[in-house]
């Protein structure tokens, strides 16, 4: 959905491929969209390494927006409190993704 918006984008096939995405230059992320249920490292271990990092490095807090099939209460509550700024239930559309994306920049 990034390309058909015409937005730079990064890709990780998996938790640990999202963390180490990021830590290589977090400064050019505005928004990281984690899905929660990913092989190797979940989203909700992710998004709490991401933050991590963030407060021991001083990095600037990049939007973390959980994209999930995952539609529970606890699942909610579980990516809250793993350090995620706002929770969507697939399908994503272009329409809410694009929101995001101008929302982040």
């Amino acid at each position: 959905m990034a390309k058909r918006l015409q937005r730079p984008y990064a890709v990780a096939y998996n938790g640990l491929e999202a963390v180490q995405e990021y830590s290589k230059n977090p400064a050019t992320f505005v928004l990281v969209l984690m899905d929660m249920s990913m092989p190797i490292m979940d989203g909700f271990t992710a998004t709490e390494t991401i933050r991590n990092m963030e407060s021991k490095n001083q990095w600037n807090r990049v939007r973390i927006v959980a994209v999930t099939g995952l539609g529970s209460n606890d699942a909610r509550k579980q990516a809250f409190q793993s350090g995620v700024d706002d929770f969507m239930i697939k399908p994503a559309t272009l329409k809410k993704l694009k929101a995001l994306i101008e929302a982040a920049n």
